[in-house]
């Protein structure tokens, strides 16, 4: 190469560097794209579980003639706020709606629905962001709840909590098995039915409290609710053969609504249970809790 071709192709290269890096800082709307940018996905607030999680998002461009638009599979490690995957989404500039759905076990997603279960957090996270020229366009994330939690407070008689302590609740299972979530608007569909098999809950951080996530359904049901209490410091071989059983039947004329959390009162001694109230609160809104009637 003569050395008139080699200026003449050095200075067209260097140009062309320039004209990209002056593109970049520009408003991309009025800039052509030149190639698609890093999204990173993180937790602004909403959930805070130990447990490993996995989520869906699912993207669309609203502002493109062509529109982008698909779904994405992450992880998220305990206690960590993001989203991770091993290959990184990209996207040309623009603004896109992501939606984000994030539980404990593995995501059935098909047909834009994702099916919830009993015994399982699910939560999800809707959002409009631009995605600019940058180095990483960072996505944050408000989450709700998508399904129901129905909590238990046991309030033991003083007398009796040196001596014993409720070991677990459970309760008469709604029938999850054809519970969807609809992607697009957000709302799942109700069970219809109380089944026969119970389902444990977990113990919580607060004291006294017992947990259970589970789909929505309708009232007009009865629920059945089953309390095991064991003598305190007792060998955990001996725990059955020293467990007191007590049952609870409680008629219910409201729904388990989507998004929603109830407390169930319960005064417990060895011998009885006693139910006193009901309360309900927005899932994320631990200071707005209102009795409701339940009989």
């Amino acid at each position: 190469m003569n050395k008139t071709a080699f200026t003449t192709l050095l200075t067209f290269t260097v140009i062309s560097l320039l004209s990209a890096n002056s593109c970049i800082k520009e408003n991309y709307s009025i800039c052509p794209d030149y190639g698609k940018y890093r999204i990173t996905f993180c937790q602004r607030s909403g959930i805070e579980q130990k447990a490993a999680m996995n989520a869906i998002v699912i993207y669309n461009s609203v502002d493109r003639e062509s529109s982008s638009n698909g779904v994405w599979r992450f992880t998220r490690a305990p206690g960590d706020s993001m989203l991770n995957q091993e290959k990184p989404l990209r996207l040309y500039p623009g603004d896109y709606n992501f939606k984000a759905f994030l539980t404990k076990g593995a995501i059935q997603f098909n047909n834009n629905m994702v099916k919830i279960k009993n015994r399982e957090l699910h939560v999800m996270a809707d959002t409009i962001e631009r995605v600019s020229k940058r180095g990483e366009n960072r996505v944050l994330l408000t989450f709700v709840l998508s399904n129901s939690l129905i909590e238990v407070k046991c309030n033991l008689d003083p007398k009796y909590k040196n001596l014993y302590q409720v070991y677990d609740v459970e309760m008469s299972a709604p029938d999850d098995r054809d519970i969807f979530l609809d992607t697009e608007s957000g709302c799942c569909n109700y069970s219809q039915s109380i089944t026969e098999f119970y389902d444990y809950f977990l113990y919580s951080e607060i004291s006294d409290i017992f947990e259970y996530y589970c789909v929505p359904f309708l009232g007009g049901c009865y629920l059945n609710f089953r309390f095991r209490l064991c003598p305190l410091n007792v060998d955990e071989d001996s725990v059955s053969e020293q467990t007191i059983i007590l049952q609870s039947r409680l008629f219910l004329n409201m729904e388990i609504s989507q998004g929603r959390a109830y407390r169930f009162t319960f005064d417990v001694t060895p011998y009885e249970i006693n139910y006193l109230s009901t309360s309900v609160r927005d899932w994320f809104d631990n200071d707005c809790i209102e009795e409701i009637p339940l009989l």
